[in-house]
């Protein structure tokens, strides 16, 4: 679900297209005044994920949708690459609403519109209806600026697959919860044939949750090991700091174990990917996931599924008892250069519907943040979904949510220097103090300091 692509790259579409800036600078404020007048017209709405395409039919034949609709018309597009909808946002022609990702960035840079007045005006969309993560997320300097949808709830377990951990002589009964004892599990998973070929692996811990950040989901290391990599009120970071050198050289080992250029090749295989791919092919059995990943594996390799159990993400021995959990999840917003804002905000309100929602969840996985759905869902449709819930009630650790405007420029780096780490080309240490210096010196030039 992570995006790619850097600050600077976003900016270069820009300029490709005259300018982010200047094009902004030439929209109507969103107030509603500027609605299109004529009847009939089309709605945009785009969205990043290709899951929802596998059932955008029966998505679409909700009979409900009309009712928001009117006379227009809805045209729904799932799975929009990346570099597609960033040079769209940048050049001027995005859609009229969408969940595209980068929406703490699309905030910063204004191109995205603010909905307080059709909040107030919503029967649909109340504060006190959505969990307060995922409401606060949609908030940039007091504004609000987009609506939770689609997808929202808790970000880290550790899932990991029964059979397999039995067959490696471990007790299933008994999962790990430092990341001292998942090195166990990691040792006796990961296996090789008698020339030396990677036959399948553990644990990848920078796989799917455990490798995000820093965004919407939280920051997977930091999270675990105990740090705030930004201070929002002083703008000063705090990557430098002991405890993610440490991460870095932990989690830098188990990769080392898999042999860095084994993981690689075994990626490369089609079916064998990260985010659910490798673990439903049971060449993984481990994996720090959300929630969906329980619903998502249900619906892809229902076989799977059965031996699904979860437990808490491992923590460092220092933090033996840390139940951590996190927040989470996506939004759909307006954007500034869209042609029918006014059409376009009856398409966040249907997202909250049962209709919608009960698409999502049963066919895929996803839970909205929207509590009159959420309240009431099956707390065992899937194997492994109850511990999730239950882990809300239980954590005694929930991850900060930390607003940094360049946080996909220090996601990219933090890409970067990992690899460096575990590839012995740079210690953890090193690591840190340079990542310190860059995301420093980055953030001054972006304007933000």
């Amino acid at each position: 679900m992570t995006s790619k692509l850097t600050r600077r790259g976003f900016l270069n579409l820009a300029g490709a297209t005259a300018g982010l800036t200047a094009l902004a600078a030439c929209v109507p404020a969103p107030s509603g005044e500027a609605a299109a007048e004529e009847e009939g017209v089309t709605v945009q709405f785009w969205i990043f994920w290709t899951q929802p395409g596998r059932i955008h039919d029966q998505i679409m034949a909700d009979p409900s949708l009309p009712d928001f609709m009117g006379d227009n018309t809805l045209e729904f597009r799932t799975g929009v690459a990346n570099e597609a909808r960033l040079a769209a946002v940048a050049g001027g022609t995005p859609p009229d609403i969408g969940a595209l990702g980068y929406y703490l960035d699309f905030m910063a840079r204004d191109v995205v519109v603010e909905v307080t007045d059709y909040v107030a005006a919503s029967s649909m969309i109340n504060e006190e209806d959505f969990l307060e993560i995922n409401w606060g997320q949609t908030h940039y300097q007091g504004v609000q600026k987009g609506v939770p949808a689609i997808e929202g709830f808790v970000r880290r377990g550790f899932f990991y697959n029964a059979r397999m951990v039995a067959d490696a002589g471990l007790d299933p009964d008994v999962p790990p919860v430092t990341w001292d004892e998942a090195w166990i599990w990691h040792e006796a998973l990961t296996q090789f044939d008698e020339n030396n070929n990677l036959l399948q692996i553990g644990l990848d811990p920078y796989d799917a949750e455990g490798g995000v950040g820093p965004g919407n989901d939280g920051w997977g290391m930091a999270d675990s090991f105990g740090f705030h990599y930004f201070d929002e009120d002083t703008k000063e970071f705090n990557l430098d700091n002991e405890e993610f050198a440490e991460g870095l050289e932990v989690w830098g080992d188990y990769i080392r174990l898999i042999g860095p250029d084994n993981l690689v090749g075994m990626r490369a295989v089609e079916g064998q990917g990260t985010w659910g791919g490798s673990f439903n092919a049971e060449v993984q059995a481990c994996i720090i996931e959300g929630y969906w990943h329980c619903g998502e594996t249900f619906n892809e390799v229902p076989e799977v599924a059965e031996q699904i159990r979860a437990s808490w993400t491992p923590v460092p021995e220092r933090r033996r008892g840390t139940k951590l959990q996190q927040g989470g999840g996506h939004m759909v917003q307006l954007f500034k250069d869209g042609n029918y804002k006014d059409e376009a905000w009856p398409v966040a309100e249907w997202l909250q519907g049962s209709y919608f929602c009960d698409q999502i969840f049963h066919n895929i996985g996803w839970l909205p943040s929207y509590k009159p759905y959420y309240d009431v869902a099956d707390q065992n449709l899937f194997p492994g979904l109850a511990f999730v819930f239950q882990s809300v009630q239980e954590a005694n650790y929930w991850g900060p949510q930390i607003n940094c405007e360049i946080e996909d420029f220090v996601r990219v780096k933090y890409g970067e220097f990992r690899e460096k780490v575990y590839r012995d080309e740079i210690s953890g240490a090193d690591a840190v103090a340079q990542m310190q210096e860059l995301c420093t010196k980055e953030y001054k030039a972006a304007g933000f300091a």
